[in-house]
């Protein structure tokens, strides 16, 4: 892992344009298959074959209103994915998904605190936003955690409520 990546706490952020190990691929692949993951994303569970799979990752890393990456936990392995999208001079949308094993474990909350670390530090964001499934208490929660704050909720595409909430960079402090 390199010193330049973004981290806190146990996890570390890589960049997916550094490229991926077969591990690091497999996670991917197997988090974006897992039909509870799928399911509190609001998706279907992946289907398209692995070699597939690996070249749309691959076409989408290209894109430039996006930065991907890995979260890698204290020892290196594969815990998630988290993305920055929607990028802006100013602001960029967050989207965060881990392995249903790591779920409850504060990965996610120190992986979007690296994030936004990032994103006001060296990218020199203003705002950073998302969207939830007002039901998903967990994930709430964990935002709430890490720095967000709810700006206010819409009809999702299924029925159930999003929660939108957003953090600016005046609000955001690198040490809590």
């Amino acid at each position: 892992m390199r010193p330049d990546w973004p981290r806190f706490g146990r996890v570390t952020l890589k960049p997916m344009a550094e490229g991926l190990s077969e591990e690091e691929w497999r996670g991917l692949y197997d988090t974006f298959r897992d039909p509870e993951v799928a399911e509190w994303n609001g998706a279907s569970p992946l289907r398209t074959p692995f070699w597939l799979f690996k070249r749309f990752v691959l076409a989408e890393n290209r894109r430039k209103d996006r930065l991907a990456f890995v979260i890698l936990d204290e020892e290196g392995a594969y815990v998630g994915t988290l993305e920055l999208y929607n990028l802006t001079p100013e602001e960029a949308t967050l989207g965060i998904l881990l392995k249903r094993e790591r779920w409850g474990q504060g990965y996610g909350t120190e992986a979007v605190r690296a994030a936004l670390a990032y994103a006001f530090g060296p990218l020199g964001l203003k705002r950073v936003r998302l969207r939830t499934f007002a039901h998903n208490l967990r994930a709430r929660r964990a935002f709430l955690k890490a720095g967000f704050r709810e700006v206010g909720e819409s009809p999702g595409p299924r029925g159930q409520r999003d929660v939108h909430m957003e953090v600016r960079r005046e609000d955001f402090s690198p040490q809590a």
